[in-house]
């Protein structure tokens, strides 16, 4: 199926959709809906909708992105559309989705298409941190619903305007990538997801991980000149609107200088290594990513950082939206 479409050079923004009854929707209808919807709320690696799984023929979606510390954390989800909701079948799910993994997953996330009353999702976090999983988040369907429409409103669009998402993931993945936002905050979401990274949290330290962090620079830059955002191995991760494109100057102008603040970063970056006030630790491990940096450079990227991320923090704001 093609979903190419020809790209206008502004943002161009559609009205609002019809309330959501999920037991409405077949199984994989609503699979299509929190798949594309995930897509939209995190960086991911990667994200796998996985073939039909277990008596109800159900799908998994498994993914990895950055935990807090930038290393790679699996997630795990169970889309349970369920006519009624229970503990049991919820814990059936959890252990399933364990089971499938060498190693408990980083985060497990069960989404409901109704109600999941707060003793249920007190129960269902207990049992999953009995499984050693860090994290585990069961959504309702009101839950899934708010995701949906902050996220992903034009998901929304184009399913209850007849547009029917694909069901072959690869499709339904190249789907989102040329899927325009239906709204500007949705578009301003999908531009904060770039610095929702621990390249732009974590202290700057006299040891610090230097080489991920010059190509999350990189990578950021890239995305708000061009829109298209890649990884580290040049592939795209997804597309998100430049800078030139949004309607209110003010935004555009923000993001801009955003981009600006970043590469005077990366020359400050570069500017230490090339002086060797920033160089690899002595510790002889080929795979060590530590570098140590003499002041004042850790001060002054921290600073950069800062001016840089104050710029997309206000553009941003003027779209009502926040950075993590």
């Amino acid at each position: 199926m093609s979903t190419s479409k020809p790209k206008s050079s502004k943002l161009i923004f559609t009205g609002m959709v019809h309330p959501i009854h999920f037991k409405n929707l077949s199984g994989r209808d609503f699979e299509r809906m929190v798949f594309a919807t995930l897509l939209r709320m995190r960086a991911w690696r990667w994200l796998n909708w996985h073939g039909q799984t277990g008596g109800d023929k159900g799908r998994d979606i498994i993914g990895v992105c950055e935990d807090e510390l930038g290393n790679e954390a699996t997630v795990v989800v169970a889309c349970a559309n369920w006519q009624k909701f229970t503990l049991a079948k919820a814990k059936k799910d959890i252990d399933r989705l364990t089971s499938t993994q060498g190693t408990p997953p980083h985060e497990v996330i069960v989404i409901a298409g109704g109600d999941v009353s707060a003793e249920t999702k007190d129960k269902c976090k207990a049992h999953a941190d009995a499984n050693k999983i860090k994290i585990c988040q069961v959504w309702s369907g009101p839950d899934f619903e708010e995701h949906l429409r902050f996220h992903a409103p034009s998901v929304l669009n184009r399913f209850f305007n007849g547009d029917q998402l694909p069901d072959d993931e690869a499709e339904l993945r190249e789907f989102m990538l040329e899927l325009d936002p239906a709204t500007e905050k949705e578009a301003g979401l999908l531009v904060a997801r770039l610095f929702n990274r621990p390249a732009f949290q974590t202290p700057i330290h006299c040891e610090s991980s230097m080489p991920a962090f010059r190509q999350a620079i990189s990578d950021t830059i890239g995305a708000l000149n061009t829109g298209i955002w890649r990884d580290r191995e040049g592939a795209i991760i997804s597309r998100v609107p430049p800078s030139h494109v949004f309607p209110d100057a003010r935004v555009s102008e923000g993001l801009t200088n955003c981009s600006k603040k970043l590469n005077t970063l990366r020359m400050t970056l570069d500017e230490g290594i090339k002086a060797n006030a920033i160089r690899p630790c002595q510790c002889n491990n080929p795979l060590c990513t530590t570098h140590e940096i003499d002041p004042p450079y850790p001060q002054r990227l921290e600073q950069e950082r800062t001016e840089a991320l104050r710029k997309a923090a206000d553009a941003l704001a003027l779209l009502g939206v926040q950075l993590s």
